[in-house]
């Protein structure tokens, strides 16, 4: 068995192609090694802020050997009377470097098997993966030099060992070599490499952690001796930035406590990237950062972190308390002045009709007086904190302000959580849900309008989450909405109607949506997606009751009435000719049944309906297995 590990030296990877990197180098790294059979025991993509790469342990030496077959003319064509070789397969036999020694006959057809010898696993990764790593796709590559190559980041240095010897090849006119690099504060020169365990071990006496899932680790460790909310984005990130993270304590004024929470760890994250630090449930003037400068002044960097993070909360208290001297209502007036989007208006047009589409939705679910008036003023407001200073600075601090400054202003609770939930994707109240759905439907329908589709990968105003979220809050809160009425009436609000590429995205993902139940489930219900709660009720039913006996039987009497009466659209009838016992037996089940099963649909109870529809079954055979039903007394009448 064999090992191999790959290591490109860049300058400072950007977090944000991070997760796409090792996404895409295992997804290659995989699929090369089993295209090519060679099995391996362990395949491991890491990162650091300066490299990135991959190992492989216990891999294959050599692909196995290969018998090859290549059909040639039939046996007719190949040879003459005489049972000799014609042009024919001479010609085939010379096409293919074969001989006479080399075919088999099969089937009344010539054959040339040839044995392939399997490559060395050197030869198959040296031949591959300069192209698997210069062919990486990136956000926002960078191009240097001429505009030749264009890569992530520049690269400085290219570790390429199988069994400890240097698999030499180029990429970016650089020559794989044995050497990296430690950290650039501790060492700055080339450091020899003999294999997998000496890399790590040599670069963590440099100052490196290369693999990631350990830096994780390392943080997660240090973060568990004190209280602080664990952020995993800003771990990520961290893990992204440090190839040595070291933790600095630092502290703010703790004047500046007198400020929202929110607003404290925020502006500490947001500018530091540090974490806030708690006793109990309640936050302190402390702060943790983490560093990757392992010779660095730990006192002097602390004091520069500090005078930084009071610097910017004093930042924040000037615009918190210049925005507390204006009404949150107030706000909205500057949401005229601000552009939703291109074609769709100002903020203020899609409040309006955010609160019109809140309306229709408390009218069409019945909700009550004082929960409609209280998404009315949610709907009224859920815009208004973007006009803010805070905002301004923080946007994500969008809808957590309003909320804050809602509250500021005596606004009824529910108001104002209702005004933060709106923004997320499953609302924990029904009045931040209601609104959730009306602003998204919005967005959705307005871009559709004015032909802002998603396209592949494309999808620049989130509609696909947008909808998905939506499906999610009607099934969470067993919302009985019509969305295609829904979207008409969104749709109207800008005097047009609904396009044709809006149903098929709909279906569209309204069947990706159901796709945690079965395939053929998820397909079949995608016609309900005009009414979601109704459909997702349906898919779990089926999932109940699928694989049990009584649904053959079902699917059964369903084909059986299908076939006879698919090519027929009336539905008028006289129950006064029938005949025989077994269809009158039938129609009178019918009429008893059907009372039931339209009850239980309305009342959206799937699983008794489909129990309803059973009991026809064996009424639905009789009636086949002993009615005639083109008899000549039925021509007749």
């Amino acid at each position: 068995m064999a090992e191999y590990i790959f290591e490109i030296g860049v300058e400072e990877l950007p977090t944000t192609e991070v997760e796409n990197i090792l996404v895409q180098l295992n997804e290659k790294i995989s699929k090369l090694l089993d295209e090519e059979g060679l099995s391996y025991g362990e395949l491991k993509v890491f990162y650091a802020p300066r490299r990135f790469g991959f190992y492989i342990k216990d891999l294959d030496e050599k692909q196995g050997d290969k018998i090859v077959q290549k059909r040639g003319p039939s046996v007719n064509i190949a040879y003459d009377k005489n049972k000799q070789p014609t042009r024919a397969l001479e010609g085939f036999l010379k096409s293919n470097g074969a001989s006479l020694e080399d075919i088999v006959i099969k089937d009344n057809y010539v054959y040339i098997e040839k044995k392939i010898e399997g490559k060395s696993s050197d030869v198959i990764l040296k031949e591959n993966i300069p192209s698997i790593i210069s062919k990486l796709s990136f956000r926002k590559p960078m191009r240097w030099g001429n505009g030749t190559y264009s890569f992530v980041r520049i690269p400085h240095w290219i570790l390429s060992l199988y069994n400890g010897k240097v698999l030499d090849f180029e990429i970016f006119d650089l020559k794989a070599d044995n050497k990296t690099f430690g950290h650039r504060f501790v060492k700055d020169e080339p450091i020899e490499i003999s294999g997998i365990d000496d890399y790590f071990k040599k670069l963590k006496d440099t100052n490196v952690i290369a693999l990631h899932d350990e830096r994780k680790k390392v943080v997660e460790n240090i973060l568990s001796n004190y209280s602080v909310l664990k952020d995993e984005d800003l771990i990520d990130e961290v893990v992204t930035l440090c190839e040595y993270p070291q933790v600095v304590e630092g502290s703010f004024s703790k004047e500046y406590l007198k400020l929202p929470e929110e607003l404290i760890t925020t502006t500490i994250k947001h500018h530091q990237r540090s974490f806030t630090v708690y006793e109990g449930e309640k936050i302190t003037n402390k702060f943790l950062s983490f560093i990757d400068s392992p010779t660095g002044n730990i006192e002097i960097i602390k004091k520069g972190y500090e005078k930084v993070v009071n610097a910017r909360l004093e930042d924040a208290r000037y615009y918190y308390e210049k925005d507390l001297k204006i009404p949150l209502e107030k706000f909205n007036e500057s949401l005229k002045d601000i552009i939703f989007q291109k074609d769709l208006g100002t903020l203020m047009d899609k409040v309006e009709r955010i609160e019109k589409i809140s309306e229709k939705l408390c009218d069409d679910l019945s909700i009550g007086y004082s929960d409609k008036v209280r998404i009315l003023r949610i709907a009224h407001l859920c815009k208004a904190d973007i006009a803010s200073n805070v905002v301004y600075e923080f946007p994500e601090l969008q809808g957590t302000m309003g909320r804050i400054y809602a509250l500021k202003d005596g606004e009824d609770y529910k108001v104002a959580i209702g005004i933060e939930e709106h923004y997320k994707d499953v609302p924990e109240s029904l009045t931040g849900a209601v609104v959730a759905i009306a602003d998204r439907i919005d967005t959705i329908v307005g871009n559709f309008l004015v032909g802002n589709i998603p396209t592949g990968s494309k999808d620049p105003f989130g509609l696909r989450k947008k909808t998905d979220t939506i499906f999610e809050i009607i099934v969470k809160y067993s919302f009985n909405i019509d969305l295609e009425n829904l979207s008409k009436f969104a749709a109207s609000l800008f005097s047009k109607d609904i396009p044709n590429e809006l149903v098929e995205f709909f279906e569209t993902r309204y069947e990706l949506f159901n796709q945690n139940t079965r395939y053929d489930i998820a397909r079949a219900v995608k016609r309900f997606w005009k009414k979601p709660l109704y459909g997702r009720l349906v898919a779990e039913s089926l999932i109940n009751i699928v694989e049990q006996e009584e649904f053959q039987h079902l699917l059964t009497g369903f084909e059986r009435v299908h076939n006879i009466s698919s090519k027929f659209d009336s539905y008028e009838f006289d129950s006064t000719k029938f005949l025989d016992d077994a269809e009158k037996e039938l129609f009178n089940k019918y009429i008893e049944q059907k009372p039931k099963i339209l009850e239980a649909i309305d009342n959206l109870n799937i699983d008794i309906a489909l129990k309803y529809l059973i009991e026809l079954r064996p009424y639905i055979d009789n009636y086949f297995d002993n009615v005639f039903v083109m008899t000549s007394k039925m021509i007749l009448e």
